[in-house]
Parts: C-alpha cells; sequence; structure tokens
C-alpha cells in the first residue's frame, strides 16, 4: 500500500475525511468544472462521498486518490496549502482511472503535472499489471497537453452517446481517452461508457 508520495514541491498523503472541507473547498468551486459545470460537488456530503471511494480504492487496491499539499511557500501560497488532489482509482473493469483537480489559486505553477506524473508512477507501482488510463473533455486542452506530456498515449475519441439522456448526463460531450499500453476492447468500451 502506498502511503505517502513525494515530489520537489508536493506531498501526496491519502485522503482522509479530514481533508473533506478542502477538498469541498477545490470540488464544489464552480472555476474547477469550466469545462463540466455539471460535475461540480454541490455539498460536502458529495465531497465525503468521493473521499470515500478514494479510501476503498487504497485498501483494495493499494492506491487512490491524495490531498496535494505544498511542502514550501510559493509567492500566494503558504507551506501546508491544500492544493487539491491527484491519484488513481480503480474502475468496474481492471484499470485505473488517473484524475486530478487543484484550487485555481495553484494553477499555473506546473503543480498538476508534477502530482499527476507521481500518480501515475505509483498507480503503476501497486499493480505493475494494470493499465492507467484517463478520460478528459477534448474542449479541455490544458489537461490534454498534461497527459500528453505524462507520456500517455490517445487511444480514442469521441462521445460515448449521441444526445444527453437527463440533465447530468454528459455522455455526448466529446472525449479523449489516454492509456499507458493498449488496452483490451473490452476495456476500452468500459472506459468509453463512463463518458
Amino acid at each position: 500500500m502506498i502511503d505517502e508520495l513525494r515530489t520537489e514541491r508536493l506531498l501526496l498523503r491519502p485522503l482522509t475525511l479530514d481533508h473533506v472541507d478542502d477538498y469541498f473547498r477545490v470540488y464544489g468551486d464552480p472555476r474547477t468544472w469550466e469545462h463540466l459545470p455539471s460535475g461540480r460537488h454541490t455539498s460536502r456530503g458529495e465531497s465525503a462521498r468521493a473521499i470515500e471511494r478514494s479510501m476503498l480504492s487504497r485498501r483494495v487496491y493499494g492506491f487512490g486518490h491524495c490531498a496535494v499539499v505544498l511542502r514550501e511557500p510559493v509567492p500566494g501560497l503558504a507551506a501546508g496549502s491544500f492544493l487539491g488532489s491527484a491519484g488513481a482509482a480503480m474502475l468496474d473493469v481492471d484499470a485505473w482511472n488517473l484524475g486530478y483537480r487543484f484550487a485555481p489559486e495553484a494553477w499555473g505553477h506546473g503543480f498538476a503535472t508534477e502530482a499527476a506524473g507521481v500518480a501515475l508512477a505509483a498507480a503503476r507501482s501497486a499493480r505493475p499489471e494494470t493499465p492507467v488510463t484517463a478520460r478528459v473533455l477534448a474542449s479541455n486542452t490544458a489537461s490534454v497537453r498534461l497527459l500528453e506530456r505524462l507520456g500517455l498515449q490517445p487511444i480514442w475519441r469521441g462521445a460515448s452517446s449521441d444526445a444527453p439522456s437527463g440533465p447530468d448526463d454528459t455522455t455526448h460531450l466529446e472525449r479523449l481517452i489516454f492509456a499507458d499500453r493498449s488496452i483490451s476492447d473490452e476495456t476500452l468500451d468500459a472506459v468509453i461508457a463512463l463518458g
């Protein structure tokens, strides 16, 4: 089980319910959901459930999402600041889903690339036989570039459906799926179906 990860500037610690207020501050901020407004957390309970899923992933698969904390101060941010989260969650198929989200005040420092890179390495270390995937909206060019910098390859582009089936359905939006290796058609179909 992976406990704490370190980079030159960041600490990544397993998320716990002690992080719920900070997590909700980031995940409830509309600015962090510019490309997918319907994904924004609207309650602390929603953030708590996301953290609980990450805690379960860590217990069962050895890794989950982490709180990303600044080790040393940078202009405008104090040491110990909760910047956001980064990590990987096991999907219902045998594949990781790499993800990250950062507070707006942390943008523009390269923290997402740094944290996602160490999270990618941790997922590979926890289960080397399991592919790492990442889903991103095609309109989110910053995340597309980040995944390319990490060396992930685009393996699919499109929409899971022609039209939304309800107000929270986003499967009609164009997405890209990246992976660190070839994956089976069955796994790809399951990742596409997630929207």
